[in-house]
């Protein structure tokens, strides 16, 4: 199990949640009841920032397109993209609909600048 904070997305659902590996961040969110925004038409409405709580980064696998969208999208640099497939780690911006937990978390929203 994982534990997923969830942080200023609502006064009455943050907080700590448990939360299976590999499970999709959007289905917690919305069992919890947490206003996280999933919309597969338009990502920009579904930034969140991600920061991993282990000691260690986990490894983890992300498809080409969750990159190629955070690069269009200018949430992160063609730079940090080729990082994050070298490394096979995630950057601290993702993509809600794309995204499965894969160890102890905080979960913000994210507006693009």
């Amino acid at each position: 199990m994982a534990k997923v904070i969830f942080m200023h997305f609502d006064t009455v659902t943050d907080g700590i949640y448990d939360a299976k590996i590999g499970e999709p961040i959007v289905r917690l969110a919305k069992e919890k009841g947490v206003p996280l925004i999933s919309d597969a038409k338009d990502y920009a409405k579904s930034l969140i920032y991600v920061e991993n709580l282990a000691d260690e980064e986990p490894t983890s696998y992300m498809e080409d397109e969750e990159l190629d969208v955070l690069v269009k999208l200018g949430a992160i640099t063609s730079d940090e993209a080729l990082q994050c497939q070298q490394f096979t780690i995630s950057p601290k911006v993702r993509i809600a609909p794309m995204m499965l937990i894969k160890g102890d978390i905080l979960v913000k929203p994210y507006k693009l600048k």
